[in-house]
């Protein structure tokens, strides 16, 4: 509200179109209870009690390759070697995983590269890529037009990754591909699995490998805060144990996204590298609680 000589001014502004998938799906989604899982699987799938230290670039490169040739070899290796997909002349591997490589090893703490996105985003490809060409090969003449099917699936693909949370950008190289590569196309509803069988294979590198001396995934839904179980909920006069910290069993990230300083805990959120003097200087602080 703004003061004007005349009388109160409103400032408005223009109506927001926005759907937020989260809003509708997260409060069906349990919350991770990581303190029930053996801490070494624990630590295979992401969760941390405390952020991980920073290694560097170059200790960060050298995983990257070996995540990326691990990953793609395994993919290639184990699809040669699936005798359906031999039987309908499979690609060895679909080529947007060499994309997915780059971001699932490379590039791990993006959004792009969580499991949610790794996982869903493939699948809404798929659908488009394969439907848009089923419905081209309706019409006799649609080899001349399978660049406009590539380019619609591409785009169909892209507005539902956004709206659902999704993006990742290989997917849209499986979308097109779908429609315009020769060998994908005759793969028609059966790129599902070809593509499922790679995409666990290629989630199964990355949390084996990224996990070694990084972190991977940071959550496997959201970074946002999740609903408790119903057997969660405090009941009166129970006290939650000191061994399971409430701020890391809110969320999918088990690192809340605010700096937080208890006695005897610092949570420090993901994205933020902390150098040894500012973590000496958190501690010291910490200590005087």
């Amino acid at each position: 509200m703004v003061p004007a000589p005349h009388g109160p001014v409103t400032l408005s502004h223009p109506t927001t179109w926005n759907f937020d998938f989260d809003r509708y799906v997260n409060p069906f989604v349990p919350a991770p209870r990581w303190h029930l899982v053996p801490r070494p699987i624990a630590h295979m799938l992401g969760y941390r009690d405390k952020p991980p230290k920073p290694i560097g670039n170059i200790l960060v490169a050298l995983w990257s390759l070996v995540g990326a040739f691990c990953g793609v070899a395994l993919v290639a290796s184990v699809s040669k070697r699936v005798p359906s997909f031999e039987a309908r002349d499979a690609p060895v591997i679909i080529g947007s995983f060499g994309a997915a490589a780059v971001i699932e090893f490379g590039a791990i703490e993006s959004p792009f590269a969580q499991p949610r996105n790794a996982i869903l985003s493939q699948v809404i490809a798929c659908f488009f890529g394969v439907g848009i060409s089923k419905l081209f090969a309706l019409n006799p003449h649609a080899e001349a037009y399978t660049e406009l099917g590539g380019a619609l699936a591409c785009g169909l693909t892209t507005a539902v990754m956004i709206l659902t949370n999704t993006t990742h950008p290989p997917a849209g190289a499986t979308a097109v591909l779908a429609v315009t590569h020769a060998q994908t196309v005759a793969l028609g509803w059966f790129l599902f699995p070809v593509m499922l069988l790679g995409l666990g294979l290629m989630q199964a590198a990355a949390v084996i490998i990224n996990n070694v001396q990084r972190r991977y995934p940071l959550y496997w839904w959201t970074s946002h805060p999740l609903s408790r179980s119903r057997g969660d909920v405090e009941k009166p006069g129970h006290k939650e144990s000191p061994s399971v910290p409430s701020h890391y069993e809110d969320s999918l990230t088990d690192v809340p996204r605010r700096l937080v300083i208890e006695r005897g805990d610092i949570s420090v959120p993901d994205g933020i590298l902390l150098s040894v003097e500012e973590q000496e200087m958190l501690e010291r602080i910490c200590d005087r609680l």
